[in-house]
């Protein structure tokens, strides 16, 4: 509990279980030789697997022999492989080095060669790594609501619809948490967005905060629509877990309806100024053409449009921390929060002014602290906007892009890319040997059979050239951030009709 007096929560970041992605994100090394990196709070890990289905792995991401990344390696035999030198280690033999090319024969790898291994467990499909230097005092936090039934290899669960996302994104941590506790903003910002809003029905809330539920462990509250209230209807459930996830649970058609969501969304700090997203929702009790639709909608097309949600706000976020960091204000000096909107976002900021001292660096309501050995605390001669430089400014798109903070992570996208790249090149080909047939069957003097086959490829020309067109405007999708341009504004009117 927090120390009444100085508003002080005992906290220690290391001693905290992080979700670094998703299970199905680490391949079993049958099928790909790739390790996956991570990091938390700047310190960088990797992840792997020793065998096919068998336990992720969780290791400091150096090599003790010269302290080269080894997320720069690979996989061979299970073991991970420093590119530099060769040398290997065994994740189930507790980081020990197995191999070293530059030895003697029957000369035994060094004792302090070894890995700073991490304790690594996957629950409910996510895989969880603990900081500590000892061994965890509890087990990693999970949403509960039978999602252990989850299939880790695929996501999928036998009764609930789940959506399971990974994004990394170019701001800190902090405000991604509050980007999620804030519901007010999505109607605004994902005005007409498939899984967003419409700005007519922006409204008041009420939002609640548990005061007696605020300590080490984060807090909890409830909110509903004021529409909602008026009718009578119910709240939504929400839980602030630290060190960074946010749970959600409701029934919007009441306790006497079958169909309930949920949502287990966790804001993992990668380092200064980078985070990443792990979102996941779950329904049940949808009615079954419902169901159908939305379980028939392509996962990489999900994942694509979920890309697009979080880049509406990216531009927004980045100032705000920009903001603060050219400045060095107080958050609690420029923010104007409202008890009918941003009450969790206010709770989260206290939260971070007390275990802020337990944390290499925060942004509370009231304090913060930068960490003095991390360059480019300042933004300096940042752009200030992606407006006014897009090509340079990190939400720009530019140096950046979808593909780098989510399709090239996600399996699932990722082979969708490789699928559509194959089909634009098909249907370029066809299309090239359409009208080159089709030219050459209709010179003057061509026989009969090569009429008739210009006939075809000229029937055949415009199906595969647009299939090829149709095909690179999907590919673009995958690189392509969104972008709220000047030109779109200028197309519209800013009076209200």
């Amino acid at each position: 509990a927090a120390d009444a007096a100085s508003g002080v929560i005992p906290y220690d970041w290391r001693e905290q279980w992080y979700a670094l992605t998703y299970a199905d994100h680490v391949p079993d090394p049958s099928e790909s030789a790739e390790v996956v990196p991570a990091s938390v709070f700047g310190r960088p890990l990797v992840l792997w697997r020793g065998a096919d289905g068998g336990p992720v792995r969780c290791a400091d991401d150096v090599c003790p022999h010269r302290s080269a990344a080894l997320s720069e390696g690979r996989l061979r035999d299970g073991n991970v492989e420093c590119y530099y030198h060769g040398w290997q280690f065994s994740g189930d033999e507790g980081g020990r080095c197995v191999s070293i090319p530059q030895l003697e024969e029957g000369v035994p790898p060094p004792r302090s060669a070894c890995l700073r291994m991490r304790e690594c467990r996957t629950v409910e499909g996510v895989v969880w790594a603990w900081m500590g230097d000892g061994d965890p005092d509890r087990d990693p936090p999970a949403q509960g609501d039978g999602l252990e039934d989850i299939d880790p290899a695929t996501g999928r669960h036998p009764e609930y619809v789940v959506n399971d996302f990974q994004i990394d994104l170019p701001y800190d941590h902090s405000f991604l948490v509050e980007n999620l506790l804030d519901p007010a903003h999505i109607p605004i910002s994902h005005d007409g967005t498939p899984g967003g809003g419409k700005r007519e029905n922006a409204q008041a809330y009420e939002m609640t905060v548990d005061p007696e539920s605020v300590g080490p462990g984060g807090f909890r509250g409830r909110y509903r629509t004021a529409a909602q209230r008026d009718a009578g209807g119910p709240f939504v459930d929400v839980v602030f877990e630290a060190p960074g996830t946010i749970r959600q649970k409701g029934r919007p058609r009441g306790d006497d309806s079958d169909f309930r969501f949920g949502a287990a969304l966790h804001c993992m700090p990668l380092s200064l100024g980078r985070s990443r997203l792990l979102f996941r929702a779950y329904f049940t009790g949808l009615p079954p053409l419902l169901k159908f639709l939305i379980s028939a909608k392509p996962k990489f097309l999900q994942n694509l449009n979920s890309c697009k949600i979080l880049e509406q706000d990216a531009g927004l976020i980045t100032t705000q921390e920009d903001h603060f960091a050219r400045t060095g204000r107080r958050v609690k000096d420029d923010y104007t929060l409202l008890s009918t909107s941003d009450v969790f976002v206010g709770a989260y900021r206290r939260w971070l002014d007390g275990v802020g001292h337990g944390m290499p660096w925060f942004q509370g309501l009231a304090t913060a602290r930068s960490p003095s050995d991390v360059a480019g605390v300042d933004v300096g001669g940042r752009p200030p906007n992606p407006a006014l430089d897009p090509a340079n400014h990190r939400a720009g798109g530019v140096r950046e892009t979808r593909y780098h903070r989510h399709v090239r992570n996600c399996p699932a996208t990722r082979r969708a890319l490789a699928r559509v790249r194959s089909g634009r090149r098909v249907a370029t080909v066809l299309a090239v040997a359409s009208a080159s047939f089709g030219l050459l069957s209709a010179a003057p003097g061509a026989p009969a059979p090569g009429r008739a086959a210009a006939r075809f490829a000229a029937a055949l020309l415009p199906a595969s050239a647009l299939a090829a067109a149709g095909l690179g405007r999907l590919e673009r999708r995958f690189y392509v951030s969104f972008e709220r341009t000047r030109d779109q504004l200028r197309g519209e009117s800013g009076l209200d009709k």
